[in-house]
């Protein structure tokens, strides 16, 4: 499925519709009503309106289809969610990488948010799978900076998002500096669209990694520890589920992100971004948001008894 298909596809959803891809597995029937998915919208307009910010929010199923999708095709900044997408990019195995080789840490270089490479800094390395687990779980910053040296940096990243068929996504700095957010910048963004149907193919395509790496990056989703009360809080108990988070936090220009992935059934991986700039208020405020957002999504998707 093509990106620049992105801003009619949003068009089409938010009059009420929904698309099939060309990949598309699963049956008409299956899909949620017209109906249920303009009632939806309507839910995830009135959530954008009570937090006062602007709100990015993108449904996509298994098969690639997007059921779901509020200001689908603008811009939003990643925050730390790109780290999903660099965990894959380690994965896949770049240039004969191994899980198991070490990473040295420089002191000097660690800055921010950084709790497990903190609790590295007497043995001076880490395992570069180590470094990949912990900044999906806990979202390590200094941890990420060492990977992305071992992937070109920024533009590395951002050339092979562009080979899973992602026009969008674009990483142009490290951390901390990538959380600026400012106004109109590109740097560093993605789109709810573009972003949902990445994570999905990583989460699903065989080119892309292996079972035993998908395996390995679904459970750290899983094990994300930073967005228990957000998006994942809507999904009902039993579903296989797990996200990434975090915010940028510059003054004035707060973003709070969640990205998740659902299964519920064992049919496949639901993909749902929620991105929310400059909301009105932040902490337990935005999490009741995302859960009711991540309730939302549930409701359309969840199988029939």
């Amino acid at each position: 499925m093509k990106i620049w298909t992105y801003g009619i596809l949003a068009a089409l959803i938010a009059a009420g519709g929904c698309f099939a891809s060309a990949s598309e597995v699963q049956s008409e029937a299956s899909a949620p009503s017209a109906v249920a998915i303009a009632a939806a919208k309507a839910r995830i307009i009135d959530i954008e309106k009570r937090s006062g910010g602007r709100l990015g929010v993108a449904l996509v199923d298994p098969a690639g289809r997007f059921i779901l999708s509020q200001r689908g095709d603008e811009r939003f900044a990643m925050c730390s969610t790109f780290k999903t997408l660099l965990a894959a990019r380690i994965l896949s195995d770049p240039n004969g990488l191994q899980l198991d080789d070490r990473l040295t840490i420089n002191p000097a270089a660690v800055e921010g948010h950084a709790p497990f490479t903190r609790s590295r800094l007497d043995e001076g390395w880490m395992t570069v799978g180590e470094a990949a687990e912990h900044i999906v779980t806990v979202s390590d910053n200094a941890a990420a900076n060492l990977l992305l040296d071992q992937v070109g940096g920024p533009s590395g990243l951002t050339q092979w998002i562009r080979t899973l068929g992602d026009d969008v996504t674009r990483l142009d700095r490290r951390e901390l500096e990538l959380n600026e957010n400012a106004a109109g910048d590109p740097r560093d963004t993605t789109a709810p669209l573009a972003f949902a149907e990445t994570y999905r193919k990583v989460m699903h395509d065989d080119a892309i990694l292996g079972a035993a790496q998908r395996d390995h990056l679904a459970g750290w989703l899983n094990a994300s520890v930073t967005g228990l009360d957000r998006l994942r809080a809507g999904v009902p108990e039993g579903w296989r589920v797990g996200d990434k988070t975090w915010y940028c936090a510059e003054p004035g220009a707060v973003e709070i992100n969640d990205i998740a992935v659902f299964d519920p059934d064992g049919s496949g991986w639901y993909t749902l971004a929620f991105m929310l700039d400059r909301p009105r208020e932040t902490g337990a405020f935005v999490d009741e948001l995302a859960a009711e957002v991540g309730a939302i999504a549930a409701e359309l998707v969840r199988p029939e008894a």
